[in-house]
């Protein structure tokens, strides 16, 4: 079973580990993440999922830079994007270290930048 759903772009230079923004307004941003990954998280029906125990997750982040973005480090999108990734494992009700992140993949250039995440399930008795 793959579980999809596109987030906006996360501006890498605000959200990445080195981000030169204060801690507190880095903090704003990241809960502003977690909060919208959440709700796009439930409107995909990701809550409903039953994930077993025993069940590998291994999650890929296919980034789509906005065409104004002239440079992208794969790093920088990983580190970007872990207020998001916290939250989708809570709609999801585990242990995020339970995910392995897959090397993330360049998608198209699209005019305001998406970031899809895909969290693929193998194996377990409920699937």
């Amino acid at each position: 079973m793959i579980l999809r759903v596109t987030l906006p772009w996360a501006k890498t230079s605000e959200l990445s580990a080195n981000s030169r923004l204060n801690w507190s307004k880095r903090a704003r941003k990241v809960k502003a993440q977690r909060k919208l990954a959440d709700a796009l998280a439930r409107e995909a029906g990701w809550h409903k999922a039953r994930i077993p125990a025993d069940a590998e997750l291994h999650m890929t982040l296919i980034y789509c830079p906005p065409s104004s973005v002239v440079t992208v480090d794969d790093d920088n999108v990983v580190t970007a994007n872990k207020g998001a990734r916290d939250a989708l494992a809570a709609v999801l009700r585990i242990d995020d270290g339970r995910i392995r992140l897959q090397a993330p993949v360049r998608g198209e250039r699209c005019r305001d930048g998406a970031v899809i995440v895909e969290i693929e399930i193998h194996g377990g008795d409920d699937v």
